[in-house]
């Protein structure tokens, strides 16, 4: 867990609440990438959508529907390949270079933000993509599709054909961020797309290994603060990133306005609370993903707030 330190802290301060399963053997079998979960060809589609059944089981507050993920190297590659579990993702130093089985899978939707980071100087995972061209150079751990896709076209690929973006001189013309000395630029899809692209390119932090993930990479507040924008604009909140609350139209209450005011209040606003609303972050905490389900907390005697929990592999079986 000391791995994700930041993101647990920025959790907090964004009302997420944080849940971690593991991969086998580290890994996680994400069409191109890697290790044993690839080479036994485990359904980890399948896990991670039966750990949201379990907890949704469980914790009668989760909803599965508002769940949103990140993952860093075989994690960002893992939460591309699994997009239809979640209503956002932001991979991290790792990406589907083509979205196309996903599609046709019926896997990516449209309305599903994204929230893409890669170094532009990773020797592991290259920026031009992974794949079998001699042309280009090779990526680690036998990475290959059968084409390469660099990661501003897989960018521009998601905003226009699954958020609809128009393909014209505005698409991520945007510059959200930019940080000259540390080499850090964000460009952002334009306001008339259905959802949120967003891509993050580094100049200088590789592959966001050195000296560890949690120090090297740099925007584990703006990821959650990304998924909470999302939440909070789901019953049209409005969402405050420096205060870091979302205002509620009259009819909603709670941290990210999943709360509906009771009959007798209609027309009144209640002030949020942290006991309303919580997100969970369903975290792989072997360096490989992260990811996120909106909560909703249990009113009465038996209300319960799940704010970490480690779920083996094996305390789940696939169906």
């Amino acid at each position: 867990m000391a791995m994700y330190t930041s993101f647990a802290q920025h959790a907090n301060e964004h009302n997420l609440v944080l849940v971690a399963p593991e991969g086998v053997k580290n890994s996680w079998n994400a069409r191109d990438c890697c290790g044993y979960a690839l080479d036994n060809q485990l359904d980890d589609i399948g896990f991670l959508s039966n750990v949201q059944s379990a907890l949704s089981n469980e914790f009668t507050f989760v909803k599965p529907q508002f769940t949103y993920a990140t993952g860093w190297s075989n994690g960002g590659f893992m939460v591309m390949h699994a997009s239809e579990l979640f209503r956002g993702i932001a991979p991290i130093s790792g990406y589907i270079s083509g979205i196309g089985s996903e599609l046709k899978r019926g896997g990516i939707t449209g309305d599903k933000a994204l929230f893409i980071h890669h170094g532009m100087d990773d020797p592991f995972v290259r920026p031009t993509g992974c794949c079998n061209d001699p042309d280009l150079p090779k990526c680690c751990c036998n990475i290959a599709a059968d084409t390469c896709t660099d990661v501003m076209d897989v960018a521009i690929n998601w905003a226009v054909e699954v958020n609809g973006c128009k393909n014209d001189e505005t698409l991520l013309a945007e510059t959200s961020y930019a940080n000259t000395d540390e080499g850090i630029f964000c460009l952002t899809s334009s306001s008339n797309c259905h959802a949120n692209t967003t891509i993050c390119t580094y100049e200088h932090s590789g592959h966001f290994n050195r000296p560890s993930f949690d120090k090297a990479f740099p925007m584990a507040n703006e990821v959650m603060n990304f998924f909470a924008r999302d939440a909070c604009e789901v019953n049209d909140g409005s969402w405050d990133s420096v205060d870091k609350m979302c205002s509620c139209k009259a009819k909603f209450s709670g941290p990210l306005c999943f709360d509906t005011v009771a009959a007798k209040n209609e027309g009144s606003r209640r002030t949020p609370t942290i006991s309303r609303v919580f997100v969970t972050i369903i975290g792989v905490i072997t360096s490989v993903l992260l990811t996120y389900a909106i909560i909703q907390k249990l009113r009465g005697k038996n209300r319960r707030i799940v704010k970490y929990a480690k779920v083996p592999y094996t305390d789940i079986e696939l169906t």
